[in-house]
């Protein structure tokens, strides 16, 4: 596959599994850590640094598409409690990023355009390809995308939102914010909209994302032109975000 002149490729290894991704964007890097040594009795300054470790840190973005859907879903719903593998072909060098963890992800799309996941990792190792790794160029094949009624908010399904992403961090406690752009019209339900139960994401009706009890965090309008607001509005998930996917048989369940 092709990327802006490239031939980059990137490979999601979990659970027995190697999935090719499409390759979009990658911001890996490999970074030492030092740490000071404590300063001897009677004196302010440290001795000097040493190494104190190995750190990978990093992003990245890929298209969710029918190939991949599984994997993303899952590394989605366990990426923070499991370990994974990325195989990364950048051409002038190829690495393996071994016993990787989400640190948090976002899922984002503008109306009518392909859906894209952003997934914020780190890790402590990362070696050369040897001659037995393989390389999975990711094949052309249908990407998720986001359309009018894929978001429904307390059971009304909305077609006036153009934009919206989905972000979730993990750390000592868990954030999640959903935040969706519009413009300002009659009628709309989220025009006085401070709280909401229930919010479904759906995409391709292939990809779910449900959530829970959010309120509003923050409400911005701006103007561009003197007919139209456009609006930003940021919600706090307090409760589920739960990430499904159907399967051959129409049934939605949470991916492995």
């Amino acid at each position: 596959m092709y990327i802006l002149g490239s031939e980059c490729t990137i490979s999601l290894y979990r659970n027995d599994e190697l999935t090719a991704i499409p390759y979009t964007l990658e911001t890996l890097r490999e970074e030492t850590q030092w740490a000071e040594l404590d300063p001897l009795v009677g004196y302010i300054m440290p001795i000097g640094l040493v190494r104190g470790g190995f750190a990978v840190l990093g992003c990245v973005v890929t298209r969710v598409c029918g190939t991949s859907l599984l994997a993303i879903a899952g590394l989605l719903r366990t990426g923070s409690d499991e370990t994974f593998i990325l195989y990364l072909n950048r051409i002038v060098e190829k690495r393996i990023y071994r016993n990787l963890i989400l640190t948090g992800w976002e899922v984002r799309a503008d109306r009518d355009e392909a859906l894209y996941a952003r997934l914020d990792m780190e890790g402590e190792e990362a070696t050369d390809w040897d001659y037995q790794t393989p390389d999975l160029p990711w094949e052309q094949n249908e990407t998720l995308s986001f359309f009018d009624n894929d978001i429904v908010l307390d059971g009304k399904a909305s077609t006036n939102i153009y934009r919206f992403s989905l972000t979730r961090l993990f750390g000592d406690a868990i954030s999640t914010v959903l935040q969706l752009h519009y413009p300002l019209k009659d009628g709309d339900e989220l025009n006085d909209c401070r709280n909401l139960t229930l919010v479904t994401l759906t995409f391709g009706d292939r990809l779910r994302i449900t959530l829970t009890s959010l309120i509003l965090l923050s409400f911005n309008a701006n103007t561009d032109n003197a007919e139209e607001i456009l609006v930003v509005r940021r919600f706090r998930v307090d409760e589920e975000c739960l990430v499904t996917v159907r399967n051959a048989k129409g049934e939605w369940v949470t991916p492995e």
